[in-house]
């Protein structure tokens, strides 16, 4: 088998591979004996049928598969040997041929992205942020907390905005419904809140349940079904409970609550953790825009040329569903995202960048013990099964996961220390407003 490799221009490669029969015959012999070995065939005992009739039967169809492996093979062991990485799988060129085409001399062609580019780095900067989390911050996240985790409390009479509880039972029919619950607010129709408002635990309302919501959805959410539709006509709503929602103390129950048990015993405690908190919460956001303004000034920095109609294949062959239109309104992103991927494993080679097993294990670690909000510690025997459980579900799925998201920082990390990086100090609202912005940027 003979290769040749034909760099181009715009980091395009050509493979073209010269395939004679002596490369793959050996294999194909092979192949077609064993299935001769478990062959059944009308007249004959399984396996004693002739190799010839075996050969007739299927040895057009295991020629062509053991042509193609060999030459996987083959092409994939050539790249190595050579120091040749393609940024993806070599493309097959041309129309693929068929068991009738397959001949003793055989000629095949791959179309290989070869970005080749000296990674520059001296001089390029890009913008990040230093919060500084004020008292003034934590007031007002204290203030949205208050509000987003209300102390509930009985009343004795319906007001706007408090939640009834209720029985509902239909007039007509046999339709009856315990503890069904709704909140006195502006998604009811027009003057039903009204109806409420002013009435007691034991009192009763009277109405055409068609006519309390405009959406009939929202009836069937708190009545506990999907068909909403064949409850009509009147219903009498008994009022069995009346809760109402009141600014909370700044207690125990609420620290816990908010940060979890066992971190705050008193008030000075508390907005001391919650700084802290603040600061851990939103700094994974600035990490984020930091990174993405990284990779945006390597890559300004770094001008790789594709070539354009390769580079399409490509986007088809990860997007097989995507229409010609879809192709054309991507296809600059794609390309963006291909030239950080040449730039990232550059940054990788050069900084020698390795994942290793416990590298992932920890990372995993981390996102489980934030999935329970730190509820369970380090020193907790279950973690480790915990881990293991996690990156073995799903065929491994979420080890890939973990794997590529540990490889990101550790090239996000490597890239920062050889750019500059200009800072700029924020307080909270000034960098809310950044993003902000930038979301709305991004949407519009």
């Amino acid at each position: 088998m003979e290769f040749k490799l034909d760099k181009q221009e715009n980091s395009y490669g050509l493979l073209t591979v010269n395939v004679t029969e002596a490369d793959y015959m050996t294999e194909y012999k092979s192949k077609l004996k064993q299935y001769a070995k478990t062959a059944n065939m009308k007249g004959f005992r399984p396996g004693k049928v002739p190799f010839s009739m075996v050969e007739k039967m299927y040895g057009k169809q295991v020629k062509m598969d053991t042509f193609n492996e060999t030459v996987g093979k083959a092409v994939d062991t050539y790249l190595k040997d050579n120091n040749v990485k393609p940024l993806f799988q070599p493309i097959y060129k041309g129309d693929f041929i068929t068991p009738e085409q397959l001949g003793a001399d055989q000629t095949v062609e791959f179309e290989l992205l070869l970005p080749e580019f000296e990674l520059k780095t001296e001089g390029v900067s890009a913008d990040t942020f230093n919060l500084t989390v004020t008292d003034a911050d934590v007031d007002n996240t204290i203030v949205k907390l208050k509000e987003s985790y209300p102390t509930k409390k009985d009343a004795e009479e319906v007001a706007q905005a408090d939640v009834v509880t209720a029985t509902f039972k239909a007039e007509a029919g046999e339709y009856s419904k315990e503890g069904a619950a709704f909140d006195v607010d502006d998604k009811l129709a027009e003057g039903i809140a009204d109806q409420f408002i002013g009435k007691k635990v034991g009192d009763v309302v009277t109405l055409d349940i068609d006519t309390m919501y405009e959406d009939s959805k929202r009836l069937g959410l708190f009545l506990g079904t999907e068909d909403a539709d064949q409850f009509t006509g009147n219903f009498s709503i008994e009022i069995t409970k009346i809760t109402r929602n009141h600014e909370p103390e700044l207690d125990q129950d609420f620290f816990n609550m908010v940060i979890g048990p066992d971190k705050a015993s008193n008030e000075e405690e508390f907005r001391a953790e919650l700084k802290k908190t603040i600061g851990e919460v939103n700094q994974q956001a600035i990490d984020n825009v930091t990174n993405e303004n990284v990779r945006t000034a390597l890559v300004e920095a770094n001008p790789i040329a594709l070539p354009a109609e390769l580079l399409k294949t490509v986007f088809k062959q990860n997007n097989p569903k995507s229409t010609d239109e879809e192709v054309e309104n991507n296809i600059g992103k794609f390309e963006e995202a291909v030239k950080w991927r040449a730039i990232s494993d550059a940054i990788a080679e050069t900084a020698e960048i390795k994942v290793e097993k416990e590298d992932v294990e920890a990372a995993a670690l981390e996102q489980i013990k934030a999935q329970f909000g730190n509820f369970m510690g380090d020193e907790d025997d279950r973690m480790g099964e915990f881990v293991q459980n996690y990156l073995t579900a799903e065929n491994g799925k979420y080890f890939e996961q973990t794997y590529e998201q540990v490889y990101n920082e550790k090239i996000f990390g490597a890239a920062k220390e050889k750019v500059s990086l200009n800072t700029e100090e924020v307080d909270l609202a000034k960098f809310e407003e950044f993003l902000t912005a930038k979301n709305e940027q991004v949407a519009g």
